[in-house]
């Protein structure tokens, strides 16, 4: 038997605020990666950059958070343009991104 979660449900307002609580946590590992991948440019730091935005452009539309999953989309559409310049792509993207972040965590209560 599958239950469908309603957008009032406790269940799915439990997870909600477990997500609004990982913004902070989210940010700080987003901040990581975006400064490693500035120092490295290689494809382990873009790899690990890539995966942080993409989870980003998929989860936060989810829970109510779309200004964040819009703009993580536009960073993770930076990454199928290529290697090629590719932190010339992401540097206004990914700072926006960081900084909407920053914003909701503080909301949130968690920076």
């Amino acid at each position: 038997m599958c239950t469908l979660m309603t957008a009032t449900s406790p269940q799915m307002a439990a997870l909600h605020a477990r997500y609004a609580r990982s913004l902070a946590s989210k940010h700080a590992a987003l901040l990581e990666a975006w400064h490693a991948f500035a120092a490295a440019a290689d494809e382990a730091s873009a790899r690990t950059l890539h995966g942080l935005v993409h989870r980003l452009a998929g989860s936060a539309p989810t829970y109510g958070y779309a200004s964040l999953g819009l703009l993580a989309r536009k960073a993770d559409h930076a990454f199928a343009q290529g290697a090629s310049g590719l932190a010339e792509r992401l540097k206004e993207p990914v700072e926006a991104l960081l900084d909407d972040l920053a914003r909701h965590a503080r909301r949130e209560g968690g920076l």
